[in-house]
C-alpha cells in the first residue's frame, strides 16, 4: 500500500479491484457512488448538509439568546431597526447546557470533515478511477446510465484477468475474495448491496415488530413509523446483529441455545435507545421544528396548494419494497404512481367538507375582491390602512387570498369519474401490493384508510415526524422489547447460507421448491419437506412477495 502512490490511476484500480477484502462494502460504494452522480456531487451534497447543520444551530441559538422578542412583539413600542432589539453580549450570556450541546456538535463535527477528508475521499477516489478507468464510464454518464449496464459491466470484468498484481501477502485473503468474483451477476450483488435490507424488508412483510403505540389501543394494531425511528431500529438491531468489521450476520444468532442471551441484550439495548432519546428529546424537537419551518413554510407560503400534497411514508418504503430491489429502482416505481394514488384518494365523496369549504372559498373570495378594488382606487392611503389588531389591508389581502387557494384546490373536481376499484388496480400495477383481504372492499372507505397508511399528506407526515421526538422513549422501552424473542428467532429461522456469498435473507435467494415450504433449521442450510400448513405459512412471504420480487427482479435486469 505504500507503494501505491507510484501507480498510475489505471494500475491503481486494477490493483483496489484485485485486492477487494470486503465484496460487500466495495459494491455498497460502488452503488452508493452511483446514486451520488459521481465525485462531485458527492462532495458538494456534504458540505451542504454540514453548512445546513451549522446554518441552523447558529440560527436556533442566535434566535434564543439574541433577539428580546418582548420588545420586539410589543405593541407599545415601536421598534424601527434591529439594534434596538439585540440583546448586547448575547453569545457570553449562553445558558451553560446550550454550550455544552454546541461543544459537543462542533466536536462530532470536526471528526466527520476530519474522517471524510483523510478515510471517505480517498476511497471515493478509488471509486471514481474504478467507473473512469475498468468499467469505461465517466461521472458525467452517471445521471443518464442505467444501473443494469453498470452491472454488466462488472461481470465483464469478472471473466477478465485482474489477478496480476495481487501481491502474495493478501494471498489467503483475495483467494477466498476471488471465489466471491467468480458467482457475481446481478442478483449476487443485488443480494451484497442488500444484505441488511432484505432482512428489514422481511421484519415489516412478516410482522415480527411491534411499533404500536403504548396506552393507544387500536384494534388493527396500527405500526408507528417514522425516519427517526428507523434510524433507532438500524442501531438498535442491525448493529447488533451484523459483524461490523465484514457487514455478516453474526454467527451466534444461529444457536438456538443463545436465544434467551440474546433477546435479554436486545431489550437492554431497545430500552438504553429510549434512555438516550428522553434526554436528546429537547435538543431534537428544536432542531427538526426549525429545520422543517425553514424547509416547507416559504413552500406553503407562496403556493398553498402544496398544503394537500401526498407522499409515500415510512412504512410504505418498506411494506411496498421488494426482496433485492435497489433503492432507485424502487423510488422509480414509487414515483410512476404518484398520479394515479392521489387520484385514487381524491376521488372519494367528501361531500359535506366540499360544502363548508365551497362557503369558506366564497366568503375569502368575496372579502379579497372588495380590499383589491380599494386598494386598486386609491392604492397610497389604503394598502396600509389598519383594519383589525393592527394588521395592515395587505396582510388581510395575503390570508385571504391563501385561505381562498387552499380551499378552491381541496374541492373535489366535479367532473371526476368514480371507479376507486379500477384506479386502485392501476396503482398496484406499480406498488405490486393488493393484498387478499381487500378483495371485494375496494370501493370502501375501510380500504382508503388501510391506503392512506401508506400514502399521506406530506403535512401529517412531518407532524408524526416531530411527534415521534416525543413518543419514541415508549415504543422503545415499552412496545419493541416484546418482539425481542420474535426478532432473534427471526434471523435463526429466516438466514440461510450460501458458499461465496455468505448469510443472506432466505427470501431473499429466490428458492422455489414444489411445496412451497422453505425452512432453514437454526441456519444451517438444511431444506425441510412436508411441514403442515401453519408452519408452511409462518416459513413463506406474505402476500406472494418472494414470487413477486422474482418476477420484478427478472424484469429489471
Amino acid at each position: 500500500r505504500k507503494n501505491l502512490g507510484i501507480l498510475t490511476p489505471l494500475e491503481r484500480s486494477l490493483w483496489v479491484w484485485a485486492n477487494v477484502s470486503n465484496l460487500d462494502k466495495f459494491l455498497t460504494d460502488v452503488y452508493a457512488y452511483f446514486i451520488g452522480n459521481g465525485l462531485q456531487c458527492i462532495i458538494i451534497s456534504k458540505v451542504i448538509d454540514w453548512l445546513t447543520l451549522c446554518f441552523i444551530i447558529f440560527l436556533t441559538l442566535f434566535m434564543s439568546n439574541c433577539i428580546d422578542f418582548g420588545l420586539l412583539l410589543s405593541q407599545n413600542n415601536h421598534v424601527t431597526n434591529y439594534s434596538e432589539v439585540k440583546i448586547p453580549q448575547c453569545y457570553s450570556k449562553i445558558p451553560l447546557k446550550q454550550k455544552f450541546f454546541l461543544y459537543v456538535v462542533e466536536v462530532l463535527l470536526v471528526i466527520k470533515i476530519k474522517s471524510f477528508i483523510l478515510e471517505d475521499y480517498k476511497k471515493l477516489r478509488d471509486i471514481q478511477n474504478f467507473y473512469n478507468h475498468l468499467l469505461g464510464i465517466k461521472d458525467e454518464e452517471l445521471q443518464t446510465i442505467s444501473w443494469s449496464l453498470i452491472v454488466q459491466k462488472i461481470m465483464i470484468l469478472r471473466d477478465q484477468n485482474t489477478n496480476a498484481m495481487v501481491s502474495d501477502n493478501y494471498h489467503n485473503v483475495i483467494s477466498n475474495d476471488l471465489k466471491s468474483k467468480k458467482r457475481l451477476n446481478a442478483h449476487d450483488i443485488a443480494n451484497r448491496i442488500m444484505r441488511k435490507e432484505n432482512y428489514v424488508i422481511a421484519l415489516f412483510n412478516k410482522n415480527i415488530l411491534n411499533l404500536s403505540l403504548p396506552f393507544f389501543k387500536s384494534s388493527n394494531n396500527e405500526l408507528f413509523l417514522t425516519k427517526t425511528l428507523e434510524w433507532n431500529l438500524n442501531l438498535c438491531i442491525f448493529d447488533f446483529v451484523f459483524q461490523q468489521e465484514n457487514g455478516q450476520l453474526n454467527p451466534k444468532f444461529l444457536k438456538e441455545s443463545n436465544r434467551l442471551k440474546l433477546s435479554e441484550e436486545l431489550r437492554k439495548r431497545f430500552i438504553i435507545a429510549g434512555i438516550l432519546n428522553i434526554i436528546l428529546a429537547p435538543f431534537l424537537v428544536s432542531y427538526f421544528i426549525l429545520y422543517y419551518f425553514l424547509t416547507f413554510f416559504y413552500e406553503f407560503r407562496t403556493n398553498p396548494n402544496l398544503i394537500g400534497n401526498r407522499e409515500y411514508t415510512p412504512l410504505a418504503m418498506w411494506k411496498l419494497r421488494e426482496f433485492n430491489e435497489l433503492y432507485h429502482i424502487f423510488k422509480k416505481r414509487l414515483n410512476l404512481s404518484n398520479e394515479a394514488a392521489t387520484k385514487y384518494i381524491n376521488q372519494f365523496p367528501k361531500k359535506k367538507i366540499d360544502l363548508v369549504l365551497k362557503f369558506l372559498a366564497f366568503l375569502a373570495e368575496s372579502l379579497l375582491s372588495i380590499l383589491v378594488v380599494l386598494t386598486i382606487l386609491d392604492p397610497e392611503n389604503f394598502l396600509n390602512f389598519e383594519i383589525f389588531y393592527h394588521k395592515t389591508v395587505l396582510f388581510y389581502i395575503s390570508s385571504l387570498g391563501a385561505v381562498y387557494t387552499i380551499c378552491k384546490n381541496s374541492i373535489q373536481d366535479e367532473t371526476l369519474v368514480f371507479d376507486p376499484e379500477a384506479s386502485l388496480r392501476y396503482v398496484a400495477q406499480f406498488t405490486h401490493y393488493l393484498p387478499g383481504e381487500w378483495e371485494g372492499k375496494l370501493h370502501s372507505e375501510e380500504v382508503k384508510n388501510e391506503f392512506l397508511k401508506f400514502y399521506n399528506l406530506k403535512l401529517i407526515i412531518i407532524l408524526k415526524e416531530l411527534m415521534s421526538l416525543i413518543l419514541l422513549p415508549f415504543i422503545l422501552c415499552i412496545s419493541l422489547p416484546k418482539s425481542s424473542n420474535r426478532i432473534i428467532d427471526f434471523f435463526r429461522e429466516f438466514s440461510v447460507h450460501v458458499d461465496g456469498l455468505g448469510y443472506v435473507c432466505t427470501f431473499a435467494m429466490f428458492n422455489f421448491d414444489e411445496n412451497k415450504n422453505i425452512k432453514n433449521t437454526k441456519g444451517n442450510g438444511v431444506v425441510v419437506h412436508g411441514a403442515d400448513k401453519l408452519r408452511d405459512e409462518y416459513y413463506s412471504s406474505n402476500d406472494d412477495k418472494m414470487i413477486k420480487s422474482y418476477m420484478y427482479f427478472l424484469e429489471s435486469y
